[in-house]
């Protein structure tokens, strides 16, 4: 089986190959830092520990007072971009910044990670995401695998790889997006949708919020 896939919207890559890793579903790991804010950390999760993390597309994310940014360009609104995302005392702290990204770290690892935004996210500056807009591995050389997940607040377990942090000071936020994976260069890549919020969706309803963005599921 032989399919076009395309990374970033930019680079076409023809792939084939044989088994592909299947996607289960994004879940969330949620806390609170100790600003007081909610964190939720995201994963998207696999079925098989071969899986690679490629890219995010058709992300639908948001919470009613946006996300807050942390980071080295928070006097100009933040970005999500995770270079920027540096642990600073008095002036930037990743804890407490929203970014996305494929698999790689911030704070002390920021500088090395190739995680990079889509033409659709504009200039990636400000506290929401734009409809549709996606991120990906810039840097696919250095494979992003996943790692055993244990589950977050749906409980999925499986293997999962981080795909963003999102921070704000309410308790609702709604996640829905595509994401694509393969097993390795020159394998199948493997596409599936799902979606992640907070608080249940009974609960977003009850609430009158359950609209707060458009909620899009495809398998």
């Amino acid at each position: 089986m032989t399919r076009t896939f395309i990374i970033g919207s930019t680079t076409a890559l023809l792939l084939s190959g044989a088994a592909s890793a299947e996607f289960i579903d994004f879940d969330g790991i949620v806390s609170t830092n100790s600003q007081g804010n909610t964190v939720v950390q995201m994963y998207g999760v696999y079925d098989n520990s071969d899986a690679v993390a490629l890219n995010i597309f058709n992300a639908d994310i948001g919470t009613p007072d946006g996300f807050i940014h942390n980071d080295v360009q928070a006097a100009a609104g933040g970005t999500w971009n995770p270079t920027a995302s540096l642990d600073i005392p008095g002036f930037s702290d990743s804890g407490n910044d929203s970014y996305v990204t494929i698999g790689y770290g911030v704070g002390t690892e920021a500088a090395t990670n190739s995680s990079t935004l889509d033409p659709g996210f504009g200039s990636g500056i400000g506290g929401t995401i734009p409809v549709n807009a996606g991120w990906f591995n810039g840097n696919p050389v250095n494979e992003q695998t996943v790692s055993a997940f244990a589950g977050g607040v749906d409980g999925i377990v499986g293997y999962a790889v981080m795909i963003g942090q999102f921070v704000f000071s309410g308790d609702i936020f709604v996640f829905n997006a595509e994401m694509a994976a393969n097993t390795g260069a020159g394998t199948e890549v493997s596409f599936g949708a799902g979606a992640f919020q907070i608080p249940a969706p009974g609960a977003l309803a009850l609430l009158g919020l359950a609209g707060l963005v458009a909620r899009k599921r495809r398998d």
